[in-house]
C-alpha cells in the first residue's frame, strides 16, 4: 500500500466555550416554574380537599423579623463553616441532602398517588396500638424515592448526574415553600433585604477577606471533586464538553417565599389574576433572572441572582401596589392564619 493511503489527517480548533446557551433558557423555565408551582404548594390549604394541604399546625413555621435576620447570619455561619472545613463536611452535606429529598419526595408521593388513585390508599401494614398505618401508596412513594436517590449518588460523578439532582432539589425546593410562611410583607421586606446584601457581600466582597470567593467555592466543592448538592444544574446544549449552567435553591425559594405570599393574598382577597399581584411577581421572576444571567455573560463573572431578583420582585410589586393606590392595603395585611385539615 502507498504512505497516501495509510496517512491521517487531523485537525486542530481553538476552543471557547459559548457565551450564551439554550440551557439559559431552559433554566429561566424551570427555575420560574418551580417558583409556581411551590407556590401552588404553599397555598394547598386554601383548596378544598387538596392532598397537599397541611394537616396539622405544627407542619407549617411562620417566619417572624428575628428568624429572618437568623437566616441571614446562620447562613453566614454556616458558609465560612464549610469554607473552612469543607473536605470533612462534604460528605455529611450530601447525606444531609439525601435524606432530605427522600423524606420530600416520599411525602408528596404518598400524598398524590392515592388521591390520583385511590385503590392505592389501601392500608398493608397497621399497627393501631401505636398510630402506625402504612398505605400501599406510601411503600411506592418510598421505593421511587430511594430509587431517585440512589440513582443521584451512584450517578453523580457522570454528565447524566444533572437530572436526578434537579428532581431531588425541586421535591425540596416545594417542599420549604410549603413549610415555611410569610405573614405579611413587612417581614418578607426585612427578609429579601437582608439576604439582598448577604448575597453581593458573599460574592463581591468575600474575596477581600478570604482570598477567594466564598459562596462560588463552597458551591463548586472546592478541591474534593464533589459539587454541593444546593444548585440546580443544565447542561450546555451546544458545548461539546459538557459545560453546565449553575442556580443556587437560595436564589428560588427565597423569591418563592414572597410570591407564595402574595398568591395566598390575592386568594384570600378573592382577586383574579390580572388584578392580582401573584403573576406580576412571577413576571419580574423571570425577567430578573434572564437579566443576571445575561450580567454573567457580558461581565464573564458570576453573579449574586439575589441583586437582580430582589428589585424585580419585591420592588416590582411595591412600585405596582403604588401606582394601583393599594400599598398600604398590601402593606398592612397580615395572613397568619391556616386551615387545620385534619380529620376528625
Amino acid at each position: 500500500e502507498s504512505p497516501k493511503q495509510n496517512s491521517v489527517r487531523v485537525s486542530i480548533s481553538h476552543y471557547e466555550p459559548l457565551e450564551c446557551d439554550l440551557s439559559e433558557v431552559l433554566l429561566i423555565c424551570f427555575a420560574t416554574s418551580l417558583v409556581a408551582v411551590g407556590a401552588l404548594v404553599s397555598t394547598a390549604d386554601l383548596r378544598h380537599n387538596s392532598p397537599l394541604a397541611p394537616r396539622h399546625e405544627e407542619e407549617v413555621l411562620e417566619l417572624s423579623q428575628g428568624m429572618a435576620w437568623c437566616f441571614c447570619l446562620v447562613g453566614s455561619l454556616l458558609l465560612i463553616f464549610l469554607y473552612c472545613f469543607l473536605k470533612y463536611l462534604v460528605n455529611f452535606v450530601i447525606g444531609i441532602f439525601c435524606i432530605s429529598s427522600f423524606g420530600s419526595l416520599a411525602f408528596f408521593g404518598s400524598a398524590i398517588i392515592p388521591y390520583i388513585f385511590p385503590r392505592l390508599g389501601q392500608p398493608v401494614v397497621s399497627w393501631p396500638t401505636c398510630g402506625v398505618i402504612v398505605l400501599l401508596a406510601d411503600l411506592l412513594a418510598m421505593l421511587l424515592a430511594l430509587a431517585l436517590v440512589g440513582g443521584w449518588l451512584f450517578f453523580r460523578q457522570t454528565p447524566y448526574t444533572w437530572c436526578f439532582q434537579d428532581l431531588l432539589g425541586a421535591s425540596v425546593l416545594c417542599m420549604m415553600q410549603r413549610t415555611l410562611k410569610l405573614p405579611s410583607m413587612k417581614i418578607a421586606t426585612v427578609l429579601l433585604t437582608l439576604m439582598f446584601f448577604y448575597d453581593i457581600f458573599w460574592v463581591f466582597m468575600s474575596p477581600y477577606f478570604f482570598q477567594k470567593n466564598v459562596m462560588i467555592h463552597v458551591a463548586m466543592g472546592g478541591s474534593t471533586g464533589e459539587s454541593m448538592p444546593m444548585l440546580l444544574r443544565v447542561p450546555a446544549i451546544l458545548d461539546p464538553f459538557g459545560s453546565e449552567r449553575f442556580l443556587g435553591f437560595g436564589d428560588i425559594v427565597l423569591p418563592g417565599l414572597l410570591i407564595s405570599y402574595l398568591l395566598r393574598h390575592d386568594m384570600l382577597s378573592r382577586r383574579v389574576m390580572r388584578d392580582g399581584y401573584f403573576l406580576p411577581a412571577i413576571v419580574g421572576y423571570a425577567a430578573g433572572l434572564a437579566a443576571s444571567m445575561l450580567v454573567v455573560v457580558l461581565m464573564k463573572h458570576g453573579q449574586p441572582a439575589l441583586l437582580y431578583l430582589v428589585p424585580s420582585t419585591l420592588g416590582a410589586v411595591f412600585i405596582l401596589a403604588f401606582k394601583r393606590g393599594e400599598f398600604t392595603i398590601l402593606w398592612t395585611s397580615v395572613h397568619t392564619e391556616h386551615k387545620d385539615t385534619k380529620s376528625d
